[in-house]
């Protein structure tokens, strides 16, 4: 069974059983496979269309939204034969990822961060702190950073509340985990936490005080 990982936290990697997946012809392309990642339900062709080619005619889009689409089928049939059927499930109408596919192996870090980030406050107001440590090292920064498509504004937008929505989570995680460490008496652990916040967050005074008291 092919391995496809998918790591869009800081970068945009995508490998098949460990061999990077790179001709992807265009951003275009990109952003198409990595909306419908993230997004894993079922769009139809015209939202697609509209989120990609905001500003021609419908019909032009469309047909735009086509090619591309062939252009990532042929993509990820080239890494592993066959894998576009699996991972795609596509029709006249609309378009959709399939994460848990039964012959293609999937794995998306930021699927695993929100999971993460959600067990560990699943039995509350008891945290689960190994979960918040798997969610601290998922994120190793910003989605998909450093990219983006010029000409198609509805998925810049999209892109940029992702990465504030995984930003904050990230923040209040490292929170989470400095302060349990602090109360434990694990400082350096704790002071090793503060400093990845104030990476993310270099005006927090709440965590300069922290690692004040922790010195």
């Amino acid at each position: 069974m092919t391995q496809f990982v998918f790591r869009f936290l800081v970068t945009y990697q995508v490998s098949a059983d460990t061999t990077p997946v790179t001709d992807f012809h265009s951003d275009k392309v990109r952003a198409l496979l990595a909306y419908l990642v993230l997004e894993p339900h079922e769009h139809t062709r015209a939202e697609l269309a509209a989120l990609l080619w905001p500003e021609i005619g419908d019909h032009s889009a469309r047909a735009n939204l086509r090619n591309t689409l062939h252009r990532l089928r042929h993509v990820l049939d080239a890494a592993a034969a066959g894998s576009s059927d699996s991972l795609l499930t596509v029709s006249r109408q609309s378009i959709c990822f399939n994460p848990e596919t039964a012959t293609v192996d999937v794995a998306v870090d930021f699927h695993d961060f929100l999971a993460a980030v959600n067990d560990a406050h699943s039995d509350a107001p008891s945290v689960d702190l190994d979960r918040l440590e798997e969610a601290a090292t998922l994120y190793r920064g910003e989605l998909l950073a450093g990219f983006g498509v010029a000409d198609a504004p509805t998925f810049e937008e999209w892109l940029l509340l992702r990465r504030e929505v995984l930003h904050q989570q990230a923040l209040v995680a490292l929170h989470m985990l400095t302060t349990a460490y602090e109360t434990a008496g694990h400082y350096e652990r704790a002071h090793g936490m503060a400093g990845r916040l104030l990476t993310l967050d270099p005006y927090r005074e709440e965590t300069h005080r922290q690692i004040m008291r922790l010195l």
